[in-house]
């Protein structure tokens, strides 16, 4: 996996103004489509992540998406049914629990035409349009941390709330690092997929971390919600989001024993700018410095400093 050695946040900026011109760019809103997976049990990650853009890039993604689709005869892609050969996949398979080494290498073969696609969504422009990240808690220490009555009514039941705020603070990141390559603000705009089971306080808790986050509230100007079925950006997401996940259980060795072709695409194309993750210690600080229902501090995070390069991960 090998990436170029350009310094991260030049790498960004190349990422979200892939220009071949030079053109003078002026302030504009990004589109960040957001997804989260998670490992079933208590161990493991929870992720939050997926893509940043903007412009005609989304058209094509949707338009070359659809087509997708349709050769597959699936009406939305969903990385976990499709590593699992169940929903929209069930077709590819005689029998989910116990899927065959031809069966395995078309499902395979199926996602990473998809990952391909979000690495190079413009025909015939080879420039890479997307940027790709994605933040993660790592489960078991949340979980051993929450069986102190105070943790868990500061951090909640499940990582959902803080990963997705974690994420959200890394976009607005994003953005600072980019007016430092370009002399001009941009802000970001969020699409989060509608689950039933968040949908009526996601948006208050995004506004209110904007309102305890002032470095970060600079760079973010809306938040919304859709449903990934019917979204191609946001199930985009889920594929890069996912692949985040099987990446961080390969660095840590968490039953993954190999690089994903998926990320090895991803890797490729020069397209993932951020991969990160929250243990013990980061989640005991939030638990000891907050109180239940406020919105978390998160600021600290945009004076990171990263010029590591992805290639780390295969340490």
């Amino acid at each position: 996996m090998q990436l170029p050695e350009e310094g991260m946040f030049q790498q960004l900026a190349r990422l979200l103004h892939p220009s071949r011109f030079g053109e003078k760019y002026y302030a504009m809103m990004f589109g960040c489509y957001l997804d989260e997976s998670f490992d079933m049990k208590q161990s493991g990650f929870y992720v939050v992540g997926g893509l940043i853009v903007r412009g005609v890039a989304f058209f094509e993604l949707e338009r070359n998406w659809e087509a997708l689709l349709r050769k597959y005869k699936i009406a939305y892609f969903k990385a976990s049914e499709c590593e699992s050969g169940k929903g929209q996949f069930a077709k590819h398979v005689a029998d989910p629990k116990n899927i065959t080494a031809k069966e395995r290498s078309r499902l395979s073969s199926i996602s990473q035409d998809f990952c391909r696609l979000i690495g190079n969504p413009v025909e015939y422009d080879d420039r890479a349009f997307f940027a790709l990240f994605g933040t993660a808690v790592v489960q078991k220490d949340f979980y051993e941390l929450t069986k102190k009555p105070k943790a868990k009514a500061v951090l909640g039941d499940s990582p959902y709330r803080l990963t997705y705020d974690l994420a959200m603070i890394h976009a607005a990141w994003s953005m600072k690092q980019l007016e430092k390559d370009t002399r001009r603000r941009d802000c970001v705009s969020y699409i989060c997929d509608e689950d039933e089971e968040h949908v009526d306080i996601a948006p208050a808790a995004y506004f209110a971390l904007r309102r305890k986050n002032r470095s970060a509230g600079k760079y973010m100007c809306s938040y919304s919600m859709a449903d990934e079925k019917q979204c191609a950006p946001l199930q985009a997401a889920d594929a890069v989001v996912y692949e985040v996940r099987k990446v961080l259980k390969y660095k840590f060795r968490d039953w993954e024993t190999k690089l994903r072709e998926q990320f090895q695409i991803f890797a490729d194309r020069r397209v993932v700018f951020y991969v990160g993750h929250s243990n013990r210690k980061q989640l005991k600080w939030i638990a000891a410095n907050h109180n239940p229902g406020d919105p978390f501090k998160l600021d600290e995070l945009m004076k990171l400093q990263i010029r590591r390069n992805i290639d780390k991960l295969r340490r």
